[in-house]
């Protein structure tokens, strides 16, 4: 046990035990710290040499005051209701309070076997960890709610998945690891004094105490914008499950992700989705549906009019955040009624002429007002269609009613369509390099994904359509 003295404030681990359990981390052989988070500051580490981090989060030694548990929780996995799930692989190591009295949560995925683990080795492999690692800073970059990482942390240890890969450690950090799952444990297995003791402690440690019907609806609020932002700079999540939602509408677990590339709104990012569940369109759905399960849990809490009232608030507010998200990302500065249709009609036609989603906004906006050559760069890649040539023309009707000026909308629209995304493809270059035990790549990109919305010219590359050869590939489940 370390002398060193971090604030901890370990709240969950004082709710009853039936939501977690006590458990030991299991060290990586021959452990590489590759990287460390400016979070550290933040989390009031900063007294913590990179080598005690290191031993730390490697399950090596304890500090005093920290915890080291694995949460049990359920979930509806694909549609279907699967049981007890749990953290299969990720201890919680405590919480902290940052100087402003913030809780974060240290969590360490791929320590090791818990209660959880459900016939699995509790291990995550370099792959899977260094996507995880850069995807949840590319979206705080973004301006999207998400969990953030301290470190990531490799290991020599054969981890056997589609194929033996090396093991790694990456440390990420949130408010809270509450999931709508914890609610469905407990109230499918009838465990209603703990249900009780969840809602109060999640009420008055997140929501600032308000009623449960309040705090209800602050969820469908919060899991309303994060899907509207998801949907905005095309970013598909892969596996939303219930058992993957935060209650704080937050950014979890990271696993088969992938940004659009052509603008498929049926694209799959996971390859293991065999039934095309979580597709891009579908997010938004999907979400309600997440809703409506979580929503259940209360019915001994609140009236069934009551939770259906509230469920019906969400397709409200999603078509509220996304449209306003979608008309900064077009350069309106006024709302008109047709906005809606203006949008979905282009996401229409992108998806038909399979049009890079990420290039095609950032050349958007360069557009000057009834000059398609403004649009040279785009057309350096695909067709003039009569289609897009159609949706531009409606495009400066819309400006003109509005009297747009091409410098203050092009100026707007680059600080909210990034010129830069985590696409696969480049993922896999960073991975290749962590893999070799370099750590070059993984650093200087995670510059560029804090300032996406940045020129970068050294990477200008980058921001072109993605290459033939290496567009579009899905991820499986297998981490």
């Amino acid at each position: 046990m370390s002398s060193l003295t971090i604030n901890f404030d370990n709240s969950f681990q004082k709710l009853p035990s039936f939501l977690h359990e006590n458990v030991q981390p299991t060290p990586l052989k021959e452990a590489a710290l590759i990287h460390v988070t400016a979070i550290k500051k933040d989390l009031g580490l900063e007294s913590l040499s990179n080598s005690v981090l290191q031993e730390w989060l490697n399950g090596e030694i304890r500090l005093r005051n920290d915890q080291t548990i694995a949460t049990r929780y359920a979930g509806h996995q694909f549609g279907v209701f699967a049981g007890q799930l749990g953290d299969g692989r990720a201890i919680s190591l405590g919480e902290v309070l940052n100087s402003d009295g913030t809780r974060l949560e240290i969590q360490t995925k791929g320590s090791g076997k818990t209660p959880f683990s459900r016939m699995g080795d509790g291990k995550a492999v370099i792959r899977s960890s260094v996507r995880e690692y850069l995807c949840s800073e590319a979206m705080s970059g973004l301006g999207i709610p998400t969990s953030r990482v301290l470190a990531l942390i490799t290991g020599q240890d054969n981890v056997y998945r589609e194929e033996i890969e090396r093991s790694a450690i990456v440390a990420r950090v949130f408010p809270s690891n509450i999931r709508f799952g914890h609610f469905e444990m407990c109230y499918h297995y009838n465990r209603k004094e703990v249900l009780n003791d969840l809602i109060a402690y999640t009420r008055h440690t997140f929501f600032d105490g308000v009623s449960v019907e309040e705090m209800l609806g602050q969820i469908i609020d919060n899991t309303a914008k994060l899907i509207a932002h998801w949907q905005t700079v095309g970013f598909c999540h892969g596996v939303m499950n219930t058992d993957n939602m935060s209650v704080l509408g937050i950014t979890i677990d990271y696993g088969p992700f992938g940004f659009l590339e052509d603008t498929a709104l049926s694209h799959v990012c996971n390859h293991s989705d065999y039934k095309g569940r979580y597709t891009y369109a579908n997010q938004p759905a999907v979400a309600a549906w997440n809703l409506d399960k979580l929503l259940v849990c209360f019915s001994d809490h609140l009236p069934k009019e009551t939770l259906s009232n509230l469920l019906d608030t969400f397709s409200v507010l999603f078509q509220t955040h996304y449209q306003k998200l979608c008309q900064r990302k077009i350069g309106l500065m006024t709302l008109d009624t047709k906005d809606p249709n203006l949008f979905g009609s282009l996401l229409q036609t992108l998806s038909k002429l399979s049009i890079d989603f990420t290039f095609f906004f950032r050349q958007l906006s360069n557009y000057k007002f009834n000059r398609i050559d403004s649009l040279s760069e785009l057309w350096n890649y695909y067709e003039k269609s009569e289609d897009l040539i159609k949706w531009l023309s409606l495009y400066d009707q819309r400006l003109k009613k509005e009297l747009s000026d091409d410098s203050t909308r092009s100026i707007k629209m680059k600080s909210v369509n990034p010129k830069y995304v985590l696409k696969n493809y480049i993922a896999q270059e960073i991975i290749e390099d962590v893999e070799k035990g370099e750590s070059g790549k993984l650093k200087n990109w995670l510059e560029i994904l804090y300032s996406p919305f940045y020129e970068h010219p050294e990477y200008e590359s980058y921001s072109k359509p993605t290459p033939i050869a290496k567009k579009n590939f899905s991820i499986s489940c297998s981490s």
